[in-house]
């Protein structure tokens, strides 16, 4: 395989005009899936004629299969079976027009016969909205043939749900309970997507999330009421499985292999199969993620990842099987042999297609919001600043305009001055910084303890460790907390040139690393994106004024791939320079202490040198002879 050929290790994160263009989408599709639910369900609430739908035939006053629609399946209502329909005939005739011995009624067959007067008479039968006498001719099960006369309505379904007790309303709604989970999957859609724009596997799910809402029922309904044609609605639903389909062979890191390239490459035939045959290839290609997720737990050995492919498959299985249920009550429902037992199928059906769907969502949604959504504390904090600052600042306010009213009114009487407003805004407003830092110190405490502890202990342990730890000790300190704090997969510190100390990985990928074309600009550049090992790095300045560093801190990606947020990469500046105060303390004390040795040690050499040359003097002196 040569150079231009070799496939990336992973799909790349979005670039801006990409991440640009498919926000476009996004919101598109959310404005879809959002409006199209909640237009849908309306246009089905105040239009009851549509449940005349709900059932094929229905509108004649009995039920029939797309299978074969000349065959009455059994009645809806009093009104047909009053007529002498009964379960089992088979339709041979209406109004005198001989019909084919069998009709199936599907898109397909309608679009090759649509100039065919027998499926035209049949279809103002089945789907017309006047209400007429139609005349018919029937055969009974045992060869009898007789003629009877229908009534076409909206009456024989509401009929047929009164005498079960069911309600008209109610009855609009019954192929509609999946919507009862679309609030849940419009908000995993949008974590899916806002906590990393950038990341393709998360944003791909996200958007086959909204085609799918967008393209099902009731958003159908208004796709239809607003002349958008048949084939287009279809064509979104497909393209929202064959985005599901790639978004969970892809998860959770977006890996490639050719085998995997062609396998996602073969997801669009879906757009162009119908009925079992789609299904099966799409059942088909499920067991196949479900496969590859299975292969790449065994071989991966992070435990945060294998935890994480289990939640996925625990979501995938669950929808494979819930959805597996929907599809085969969807063909059953075409065998039932009554009303009501139709319409509990119906009920099954679309419970277990919404908790197939909420299935797959929760469990990716662990994964993700477990092991990949780290800015979610963030988004909470934040949330949290805004209620508390402006609920504060109200009752400051509050208080103070009431408080000096009060006063007012005492001393002087009933007045109408503005100044009590007007100074409780002023203290509102000097008030507002400092119950800002007070706020966002408590939140911050709550909700981004990690953050909280490398911003503010980190300056104090290393200025306690530069008195006393030896230089190893203190950067593998910082390290540990560094990554703590940013949940970093990998760090690294160069001090005065040299790779010193490195966590995830060894100081030699770190030479390596920086002799890589992405690492050139490692010291100019303080934030690259695109590099997978070290997107942020640090500079390590001593003081504010303008040197040249002592070092750089180097911080790895998440165990997602993405990048600290700017919050992060504030932080981490901001303890930088406590970072390099103490990194050089810890130099010059090492290089003082390394000297007092080496004068000890050299001090140790001149008295032995000093102790062997006065014993060798005594012992010589004690040798002479004494005189007399």
């Amino acid at each position: 395989m040569t150079d231009g050929w070799r496939l990336p290790p992973s799909v790349p994160p979005f670039n801006t005009p990409v991440r640009v263009a498919f926000t476009i989408l996004w919101i598109l599709a959310f404005a879809l899936a959002l409006g199209g639910s909640v237009g849908g369900f309306y246009l089905r609430y105040t239009a009851p004629a549509n449940n005349s739908q709900l059932l094929l035939g229905s509108r004649a006053g009995f039920a029939v299969s797309p299978s074969d629609a000349t065959v009455v399946r059994f009645t809806v209502g009093p009104q047909a079976a009053g007529a002498g329909i009964v379960a089992g005939d088979k339709i041979i005739a209406i109004y005198g027009l001989p019909l084919p011995k069998r009709m199936p009624v599907n898109e397909e067959t309608l679009a090759q016969h649509a100039n065919d007067p027998a499926y035209i008479t049949l279809g103002n039968l089945l789907f017309g909205t006047d209400s007429a006498e139609v005349p018919l001719t029937v055969r009974d099960r045992s060869g009898r043939v007789r003629d009877v006369t229908v009534t076409t309505g909206d009456n024989h379904i509401d009929a047929g749900a009164r005498a079960l007790g069911v309600s008209t309303r109610w009855l609009s709604f019954i192929d509609l309970l999946h919507v009862l989970a679309y609030p849940f999957l419009l908000w995993a859609a949008w974590l899916l997507h806002h906590r990393n724009s950038r990341d393709a596997v998360s944003s791909v799910l996200s958007l086959a999330v909204l085609l799918t809402i967008g393209a099902e029922q009731p958003s159908a309904t208004l796709l239809a009421f607003a002349g958008v044609p048949r084939w287009l609605n279809v064509a979104i639903f497909d393209l929202g499985n064959v985005l599901l389909l790639a978004g969970i062979m892809l998860f959770p890191h977006g890996n490639l292999s050719w085998r995997r390239v062609t396998l996602i490459a073969l997801l669009p035939v879906l757009m162009l199969l119908h009925g079992t045959v789609y299904q099966t290839f799409f059942i088909g290609f499920m067991v196949v993620a479900v496969l590859s997720l299975l292969r790449y737990l065994r071989v991966t050995d992070s435990s945060e990842q294998r935890q994480q492919i289990r939640w996925a498959l625990l979501g995938i299985t669950g929808y494979a099987m819930l959805r597996c249920v929907s599809i085969v009550a969807d063909y059953m429902k075409w065998s039932a042999g009554s009303f009501g037992e139709q319409l509990l199928i119906e009920i099954g059906a679309g419970i277990s297609f919404a908790l197939a769907v909420l299935t797959l969502q929760i469990g990716l949604l662990i994964a993700l919001l477990r092991y990949r959504l780290y800015d979610a504390d963030f988004v909470i904090s934040k949330s949290a600043n805004v209620a508390l600052i402006t609920v504060t600042v109200a009752a400051v306010f509050a208080a103070t305009a009431d408080g000096l009213k009060q006063i007012i009114y005492n001393y002087y009487g009933n007045t109408d001055s503005e100044g009590p407003v007007i100074f409780a805004a002023a203290l509102s407003t000097v008030l507002v910084n400092p119950i800002q830092d007070r706020v966002q110190r408590w939140s911050e405490q709550r909700f981004q303890r990690n953050l909280f502890l490398l911003r503010d202990d980190l300056p104090e342990v290393v200025r306690d460790m530069r008195e006393t730890a030896s230089l190893n000790e203190m950067l593998e300190e910082i390290l540990a907390r560094v990554g703590r704090g940013v949940r970093a997969i990998r760090g690294a510190l160069i001090v005065n040139g040299c790779v010193m100390r490195a966590a995830g990985l060894s100081t030699d990928d770190v030479e390596n690393w920086r002799t890589s074309g992405v690492a050139q600009d490692y010291k100019t550049d303080s934030c690259e994106p695109r590099d997978r090992q070290f997107p942020i790095r640090i500079p390590l300045v001593p003081s504010s004024d303008r040197e040249e560093p002592i070092g750089y801190l180097l911080v790895g990606p998440r165990p997602d791939g993405s990048i600290p947020s700017r919050d992060e990469q504030k932080a981490l500046k901001e303890v930088s320079e406590s970072i390099a105060r103490a990194i050089r303390t810890v130099i010059k004390r090492e290089a003082r202490e390394q000297d007092v040795a080496q004068l000890i040690a050299d001090n140790a050499t001149r008295i032995e040198s000093l102790e062997r040359l006065l014993g060798f003097n005594q012992t010589a002196a004690d040798r002479r002879p004494k005189s007399a």
